[in-house]
Formats: C-alpha cells, sequence, structure tokens
C-alpha cells in the first residue's frame, strides 16, 4: 500500500507553542531599579549638600576674619595709645574683670588712652584723651563687643554710671573677649592683676569670633602687646597736675 506525501506531513506531532515576546519589566526589577536610583540620588543630594555646606562655612569664615582683624586693629591701636601718669586719685588706672557669656571669656577693661579709635567721628572724645571701656554685652540675643567713653577724672570707677556716653557696638560678631597678663616674676601669663593704680607692662588679647552654627568651633584672633606707656613706671612720670602744683 502507497502511503502519500501529504498524509506522512499531516501525521507529524504538533509544535510546540512559542513563548509569548517579553513586553515589560516585571515588579521586582521595578523595585530594583527604583532603590538604585534612590541610592543615587540620595548619595548625590549628599555631596551637593556637604559642598554647599563647605561653601558657606569658607564665606563665613573670610566675613569672620575681616571683623576679627579689625577689630583687634582697633582694640591694639587704642592700647598702644593708652595714657599714664602717677596719680594717687587712679585717673589713668588700668583695670580688667574677668567674665564669661555663652560659654565664651566675656572680660572687661578700662585704660586711658589719646587714641580715637572706634569713637564716632562726631564724638567729643575722638580727638582727645578719654578713658575708654571695651566689654561684651547682649545685641538682639547674641554677645557683642561694646565701647563706652567717658572722661578721665579721678577715681573714674566710682562715678562711671554718670559719666560714660552710650554704648558704641564696635562688631556684632566678636562674641568673647579676653585679657591675660603677663607675670614677669613667674614668667607666665595670669588672669589677675591686683595693682589698682598702674598699667602693666605686657598683655595678652583675645577676641573670638562665633559661628552661626554650634557645633563650629569659634575663630579666635590674639595679640600679644607691649604697652608702650609701661615704661614710664621706671621713670615714675608724674601726671601734669601734680607737676605744676610742685612748680608753685
Amino acid at each position: 500500500m502507497k502511503i502519500g506525501r501529504h498524509s506522512l506531513i499531516n501525521k507529524r506531532a504538533p509544535s510546540p507553542p512559542r513563548p509569548l515576546s517579553r513586553l515589560g519589566f516585571t515588579l521586582l526589577e521595578l523595585l530594583v531599579a527604583i532603590t538604585i536610583m534612590v541610592v543615587a540620588l540620595s548619595i548625590a543630594f549628599q555631596a551637593f549638600a556637604a559642598t554647599i555646606r563647605g561653601w558657606r562655612r569658607g564665606l563665613e569664615v573670610m566675613e569672620g576674619i575681616q571683623h576679627g582683624d579689625f577689630a583687634l586693629k582697633q582694640v591694639v591701636s587704642a592700647l598702644n595709645s593708652t595714657i599714664y601718669f602717677r596719680n594717687d586719685r587712679r585717673t589713668y588706672a588700668f583695670t580688667f574683670e574677668k567674665d564669661s557669656s555663652g560659654g565664651l571669656p566675656a572680660d572687661t577693661i578700662r585704660f586711658v588712652t589719646s587714641s580715637g579709635a572706634m569713637m564716632p567721628y562726631d564724638s567729643p572724645f575722638a580727638a582727645g584723651p578719654h578713658r575708654l571701656k571695651l566689654y561684651i554685652d547682649d545685641e538682639d540675643g547674641y554677645p557683642a563687643l561694646f565701647a563706652t567713653a567717658m572722661p578721665a577724672v579721678p577715681n573714674a570707677d566710682d562715678e562711671e554710671e554718670e559719666l560714660e556716653g552710650d554704648p558704641i557696638l564696635v562688631s556684632r560678631e566678636v562674641q568673647g573677649l579676653e585679657i591675660l597678663v603677663w607675670d614677669e616674676e613667674n614668667e607666665d601669663w595670669t588672669e589677675e592683676w591686683e595693682k589698682e593704680n598702674s598699667v602693666p607692662e605686657r598683655i595678652s588679647i583675645s577676641i573670638y569670633v562665633a559661628s552661626e552654627d554650634e557645633d563650629e568651633e569659634p575663630i579666635v584672633f590674639s595679640r600679644v602687646l607691649n604697652i608702650p606707656v609701661a615704661e614710664s613706671l621706671r621713670d615714675n612720670l608724674a601726671s601734669p597736675t601734680i607737676q605744676s602744683s610742685d612748680n608753685r
């Protein structure tokens, strides 16, 4: 019996069904992709935020350096022009008090100077001797460096409230002031100044420019200063009022 070609073809086994072509992603693949994207964006954002913080801190430091350097130069200028003559009534006495504010030193210093540093141009003390007081006080809820001036009169500390002028804001950025005196005998810096009617020969001045970020350390500007007028202590110069009375 002959079997035709057509019959053999019809009796072959049927072909298995072809798989459908993939038209999208599975849920797992989407979750993995989203996770990777979130991690990448998080890393990029942290790097960007760190760059911005560094940029802001750099600007803050530069501004702090400018304010701190200017304030320190003003203080040094006033101290370099310190006036002192021997006077039993403590007219020219140098005094300072130790204190702190907000975790920073907040000392107060008083002395007689002929410098117009920190004085407004229209101040009566801008061109003549006066007793200058430098101190840290509150300004809009934050400590700041202030100055006040008053005439150089005997026993000025007893009449300070009546004679001193209006407070002068020296710098909002300066939030700390520290004064140390050189102890010649012990060859070390000390916080004590027991001489009520004299001027130290050498002092250390430090001003603190604090950051708005509490985690950042303040910028400290320090200067060691030899007060020129202190040499007169060896010569025992008397005040002009004493000299004039002795000549009569």
